[in-house]
């Protein structure tokens, strides 16, 4: 199994958050290296699959909300 370190790398590298040096030496090690490569894809393909997904709260959570929030209103004042 890849190291922790390893994977949080490859999570920056997916998000282009790694400097350019760093980058540039990790996509090194991911193409001389079948079992990184293979936990880069599964990163990249989860991230694909998540950025295609969207939540919105249910009717009933957003009415829960607004009531409590008309009925504490006052209370910012304190």
């Amino acid at each position: 199994m890849i190291q922790s370190s390893t994977s949080d790398l490859l999570t920056l590298l997916a998000y282009g958050e790694l400097p350019e040096k760093e980058a540039t030496a990790l996509q090194a090690q991911i193409a001389a290296d079948p079992a990184l490569a293979a936990e880069w894809d599964t990163i990249r393909q989860t991230i694909d699959e998540l950025s295609g997904i969207s939540f919105s709260p249910s009717e009933t959570s957003t009415k829960i909300v607004l009531e409590h929030s008309c009925k504490t209103e006052h209370l910012q004042d304190i």
